[in-house]
């Protein structure tokens, strides 16, 4: 107990000590300042577009997005096109990432799933 009180006592003092010595002294000064007046001149100057075209060409533009696939029943998708079955989905429409590849039976095609990426056969 003896302890805590000399340590509570010790802290007040060093707060104390710390405010006063930290405080402002009150005094009072007076200034006079004057303005001096400054004249500037402006020059513009025109700077010439560094590219005479423009950067992205309209024949450069993607023409069409990645096509959604649109699902009507529970389908399975694959880590690889004829590869291990990673899972299943629900009926609902899945954005491709414009992978296609084309089999015998139907078209393999690369979509976003919550694992990263995977394939789905489509016929």
């Amino acid at each position: 107990m003896k302890k805590i009180m000399s340590f509570t006592v010790a802290f007040g003092l060093m707060a104390s000590l710390g405010t006063a010595a930290f405080a402002d002294s009150a005094s009072t000064t007076t200034s006079t300042t004057t303005t001096p007046v400054v004249t500037t001149t402006t020059t513009k100057t025109v700077v010439a577009p560094v590219l005479d075209e423009p950067l992205i060409k309209a024949n450069n533009s993607v023409d069409s997005p990645n096509l959604p696939v649109i699902l009507t029943k529970v389908t399975q998708f694959y880590y690889e096109p004829n590869g291990k079955v990673a899972g299943a989905v629900a009926p609902q429409v899945i954005a491709t990432t414009g992978n296609r590849v084309t089999d015998v039976i139907g078209e393999w095609v690369e979509v976003y799933t919550w694992l990263g990426k995977s394939w789905i056969h489509v016929l």
